[in-house]
């Protein structure tokens, strides 16, 4: 059953001032970076092959998290170069993308953190690596706004393991409880249960049909969530 504003609002309220942290995923919930994924290791797997279907990639490589693995599994690839090489030659690509300043944040990002800054403690805790975060922050005048970014680097177990999330609680000086996540992805949604942290779901185009029915919320759209703030 769908949720007036206002009660999204009113609950959303009740959580921000039971918490005191926030912990942003980035590509598709601040970054308009998850097209870029996308043909950064279609490019790659092209070279092999073997075309990833975009509809496919949203929801079994974004939000599930299979990522290469279950692409070959799925499409039974038999591909002469292996899974590490693989992802050695798409980071390359993408941070191409990240570095040329093609990849934008979404219009009401900066305002989000601000926003949440202005209350609370904030971190992103991403499945990208720092640095690409840092070229994208850079490149759109951003850099100094989110003090504390963890990488790809920063955990031994990616998403949807809980890893990220617990280290980011950590690096905040706050218990896990004392924290709240934004994503928009099912896999950041089960990390963050895992890690026993509450989490807010921001839906856009690519995830909009996707069940998130274990989350603390769920918004329509990134500028409804800065709306409620």
């Amino acid at each position: 059953m769908k949720t007036s504003f206002a009660d999204r609002k009113a609950k959303l309220h009740t959580l921000l001032e039971n918490s005191k942290a926030a912990i942003l995923d980035f590509d598709g919930l601040l970054a308009d970076s998850e097209p870029f994924h996308y043909k950064a290791y279609n490019e790659v797997f092209e070279k092999y092959g073997h075309t990833l279907d975009k509809k496919e990639y949203w929801v079994e490589w974004t939000s599930k998290g299979k990522g290469i693995a279950g692409e070959i599994e799925r499409h039974k690839l038999k591909l002469n170069v292996d899974q590490a090489e693989i992802r050695k030659q798409k980071f390359e690509v993408y941070t191409r993308f990240c570095e040329s300043g093609e990849i934008k944040l979404f219009p009401d990002a900066v305002h989000l953190v601000e926003k949440l800054a202005s209350n609370h403690k904030v971190a992103i805790a991403s499945g990208s690596w720092a640095t690409d975060i840092q070229h994208i922050l850079r490149n759109a005048g951003a850099l100094d706004l989110v003090p504390i970014i963890l990488g790809k680097e920063s955990a031994k177990r990616e998403k949807p393991f809980a890893d990220i999330f617990l280290n980011a609680a950590k690096k905040l000086g706050c218990l896990p409880a004392e924290c709240f996540v934004l994503e928009d992805a099912l896999k950041g949604l089960n990390a963050a249960n895992k890690a026993g942290i509450p989490c807010i779901i921001l839906q856009n185009e690519l995830n909009r049909n996707i069940d998130f029915k274990d989350a603390e919320m769920v918004f329509p759209s990134l500028a409804d969530f800065v709306s409620a703030l």
